[in-house]
C-alpha cells in the first residue's frame, strides 16, 4: 500500500517524466519549427525592405532622368547643340545634388552629343569620358529602348545605376531626338546609407563564384547571407552581405530549461489549492476577454476572489489600465488615420466620412450646405521651379488658410489629394455665399506667396467650384452624395477652363437640380 507521500512521489515522477517529454514533443513538432518561421519571414521582410530602398533609389534616378529628357531644351539641343545648355544645367552642383557619377547625351544615331564624367572628389566635370563611351560599345547601345528604364551595370569594373530615358518634348509631341542617360556610382558609402533607412547591418563582399540575386528564394533562416544586385543579363554588378537582425531560434535554451524546472518543482497539494482559489476569478476574466474578442469591444475586468490575492487584483488593475490605455491609443490612432500629414488637416478618408454624414443630415433636415473643391493654380510650375520643399510649405500654408474658414464644428476643410482641397460649409443665402467666396479667396491672397510663374499672378492663386444645395430635404433622394461631388468638380474644371484665379458656382435645387449639361454662373472678384 502506498502511502500519500509515496503516491505524490510516484506522480510527481511521473508528472516530471511526461512534462519533459511533451515539452521535447511540442518543440519538435510545433513551437521550433513556428519559431524558424518567424525568423525566416522576419529576414524575407528585412530584404524586401532592402530592396524598396533600392527600387526607390532607382525611381528617384528615373524621375531626375524623365525630366531633363522630357524638357523641350533637351530636344533643341539635340538638334542644335550650343554650349550654354551644358555649362547652365550640369554644374558641379547638379552632379552633387542628384549623386551623379556621369551623364551621357545621345542623338538618334545613337553617336554622343556630349559625355559628361564627374569626380567628386575633385569636383571636377571631364568631358568625353572614355568609361562611358566604353560601356557604350561594349553593349551598352542594347539597353536603348522607346520607354525610360533603370537598370544595374558594371562599366570597367565599376558598379553603377542607370537610368535612360529618351529625349522627346515635354508635351510628347514631335519625334524623339536621342537618348539621356544619368549614371550613379555604387561605392562603399551606399551601404551606409542603406544601414541607415532599413537598420539592417550589410558589408561589401567580393563577387562569388555563384552570385545571388538579391531576391532570391529564402529557404532557411540564416544569421547572414551574400546578395548581389544584378544586372539585365543576371551578371553581378554589386555584391554584399545581409546580418540579419533577427536572432536565430535555439531548439533548447536556458529560458525553456528553467521554466520547466520551476513547473516541475511545483507541488501536487498547492497546485490543487491555486486550482480552486483561482478557477472562479479567471473563469470570469477569460469569460468577459472571450466576449472582448468576439465583438471587439475592450471592457474592464471586474471579479472577486474568496480570499484577497494581492496579484489578481494587480492582474485586474494592470488589465484595466491596459484597456484604458488602449481605447486612448484606439482614438489616437483614428484621429492620426483621419489626419494629412503635410497639410496636418483632415485627410480624402476623413472627408468622405464627413461627405456621408453630411448628405445623410442634408436628407433628413432642410439645410443649405455648399461643397467646394479647390485647386491651387499652376501649382506644377510652382514646384518645378521653387523645389518640393517649398511646395510642401505653400500646402500646408494653404491648408492652414482654407481651415481657417471653417468656423461650425460640423463644418471641414481636408486634403482632396495633390493639391486640390476640399471643403463643406452651412451657407444659408446668397449674401453668405458671396461672402464665403470672398473670404476664400482673400484667405489665399493674404498669404502673400510669390508665385513668379503662374500666368494668373504673380502671387500663389486658387481656383474652385462650388455645388451649392439650397434648402435640402427629402428630394435629394433623386440624387446621390457622388453627384454632389461630380457637380462641385464640374465647377472647378469650369473654373480653371476659364482661366484660373476664379470660381464657378452650381446652384442645386429642387427645381434646378444637377444635371450632365448644367448652367454655370461664374462669380468673378
Amino acid at each position: 500500500m502506498l502511502s500519500i507521500r509515496q503516491l505524490f512521489l510516484y506522480l510527481s515522477a511521473a508528472f516530471i517524466f511526461l512534462l519533459f517529454a511533451g515539452l521535447i514533443l511540442v518543440r519538435w513538432l510545433w513551437f521550433y519549427p513556428e519559431e524558424m518561421s518567424t525568423a525566416l519571414s522576419a529576414q524575407q521582410n528585412e530584404v524586401f525592405s532592402l530592396n524598396g530602398v533600392l527600387e526607390l533609389k532607382k525611381e528617384n534616378l528615373e524621375t531626375f532622368v524623365t525630366d531633363y529628357s522630357n524638357w523641350d531644351d533637351t530636344w533643341n539641343y539635340v538638334q542644335q547643340p550650343y554650349d550654354e545648355y551644358v555649362t547652365t544645367n550640369f554644374t558641379t552642383t547638379t552632379f552633387e545634388s542628384l549623386k551623379l557619377s556621369g551623364a551621357l547625351l545621345l542623338n538618334n544615331q545613337r553617336q554622343p552629343v556630349f559625355n559628361l564624367e564627374y569626380n567628386d572628389q575633385a569636383a571636377i566635370i571631364t568631358s568625353n569620358s572614355n568609361r562611358l563611351l566604353h560601356w557604350l560599345q561594349q553593349g551598352g547601345i542594347n539597353h536603348l529602348h522607346n520607354q525610360p528604364e533603370t537598370l544595374f551595370q558594371r562599366i570597367e569594373g565599376q558598379p553603377y545605376v542607370l537610368a535612360i530615358s529618351p529625349v522627346v518634348r515635354s508635351d510628347n509631341s514631335g519625334p524623339q531626338q536621342g537618348w539621356l542617360i544619368f549614371f550613379q556610382l555604387l561605392d562603399n558609402s551606399v551601404l551606409s546609407v542603406w544601414e541607415q533607412i532599413t537598420r539592417i547591418p550589410l558589408t561589401r563582399t567580393d563577387i562569388p563564384q555563384n552570385p545571388v540575386d538579391l531576391l532570391s528564394n529564402l529557404n532557411t533562416a540564416r544569421p547572414y547571407r551574400d546578395r548581389c544586385l544584378m544586372s539585365p543579363e543576371q551578371q553581378p554588378v554589386y555584391c554584399f552581405r545581409i546580418h540579419h537582425l533577427q536572432a536565430m531560434p535555439q531548439f533548447l535554451n536556458l529560458s525553456i530549461i528553467t521554466t520547466f524546472l520551476l513547473i516541475a518543482l511545483i507541488p501536487g497539494s498547492i497546485f490543487i489549492l491555486m486550482l480552486y482559489l483561482l478557477i472562479t476569478p479567471i473563469r470570469k476574466a477569460t469569460e468577459l476577454l472571450q466576449l472582448n474578442s468576439q465583438d471587439g469591444i475592450l471592457r474592464p475586468v471586474l471579479f472577486t476572489t474568496p480570499i484577497r490575492i494581492r496579484e489578481l487584483r494587480q492582474l485586474r488593475d494592470t488589465y484595466n489600465q491596459l484597456v484604458y490605455t488602449a481605447r486612448q491609443q484606439q482614438a489616437r490612432l483614428e484621429q492620426l488615420s483621419n489626419t494629412d500629414r503635410l497639410t496636418n488637416i483632415p485627410n480624402r478618408r476623413a472627408f468622405d466620412e464627413a461627405l456621408e454624414t453630411t448628405w445623410r443630415r442634408l436628407k433628413r433636415h432642410q439645410q443649405s450646405v455648399a461643397l467646394i473643391l479647390v485647386d491651387i493654380d499652376y501649382f506644377k510650375r510652382f514646384n518645378d521651379h521653387y523645389g518640393h520643399q517649398a511646395g510642401d510649405d505653400a500646402l500646408h500654408r494653404v491648408a492652414q488658410a482654407l481651415q481657417s474658414c471653417a468656423k461650425r464644428t460640423d463644418e471641414m476643410a481636408a486634403r482632396f489629394g495633390g493639391e486640390e482641397f476640399a471643403l463643406i460649409l452651412y451657407i444659408e443665402d446668397a449674401n453668405s455665399l458671396d461672402a464665403t467666396r470672398h473670404r476664400i479667396r482673400e484667405c489665399i491672397r493674404e498669404l502673400n506667396i510669390l508665385h513668379g510663374y503662374s500666368s494668373v499672378s504673380h502671387l500663389l492663386t486658387i481656383s474652385f467650384g462650388i455645388a451649392w444645395i439650397r434648402e435640402s430635404g427629402q428630394w435629394l433622394d433623386r440624387m446621390s452624395k457622388e453627384e454632389w461631388l461630380r457637380a462641385a468638380d464640374a465647377a472647378l474644371y469650369e473654373a480653371k477652363a476659364s482661366g484660373r484665379n476664379c470660381n464657378m458656382l452650381q446652384m442645386i435645387t429642387p427645381d434646378v437640380p444637377f444635371t450632365e449639361s448644367p448652367v454655370w454662373q461664374q462669380s468673378p472678384d
